[in-house]
């Protein structure tokens, strides 16, 4: 990991995530009752579940713009601090949570996909984007997972802030 990238994940200490194309691969799942179903990577959610046992003080955050009871579900199991469902102008969200922590935007990291995260990305002190996200949105982030969305993309950036701290380490 270069320096400048090490800086910017030792200052985080909010973490938001966008949901669809990033927690999960972006696919919907319809059952025949009409409810919905998403695919949750495994690998992401023992990263958030790492980032509380270690005890980093980082807040976690959702923000996505699909109303979906799925996601609150997925959420509350994992201890997410505050979860927005079905927002499409994310970045009130973005300044309530900015507002409530009171963090600056060199504090907070995002990571998104779509032409909707991109007023964030153009704030936040660390811009993530996945490699499946389109190239007009990618030009405004800082770094792209190796990992495409819903199959760890999260995980991988949560074990960089975790390393950039020195506090890898195998779990007793």
């Amino acid at each position: 990991m270069d320096n400048v990238l090490k800086e910017k994940l030792q200052s985080i200490k909010l973490l938001i995530c966008d949901v669809d194309g990033v927690l999960t691969d972006g696919k919907l799942i319809y059952m025949t009752n009409g409810e919905e179903a998403k695919n949750f990577s495994v690998l992401d959610g023992v990263g958030f579940h790492m980032l509380n046992r270690l005890d980093l003080d980082i807040k976690t955050a959702w923000i996505t713009g699909r109303e979906c009871a799925t996601t609150a579900h997925r959420a509350n199991k994992l201890k997410i601090d505050k979860v927005y469902n079905g927002v499409i102008e994310k970045i009130e969200s973005y300044n309530d949570l900015k507002k409530e922590y009171n963090l600056e935007d060199h504090e907070i990291c995002f990571i998104g996909d779509d032409i909707i995260d991109i007023p964030i990305f153009e704030k936040v002190g660390l811009a993530i984007s996945v490699p499946n996200a389109p190239d007009y949105v990618t030009k405004y982030t800082h770094y792209t997972t190796t990992k495409a969305g819903g199959e760890g993309a999260v995980r991988e950036i949560i074990d960089l802030i975790i390393e950039s701290r020195g506090r890898f380490r195998w779990f007793n």
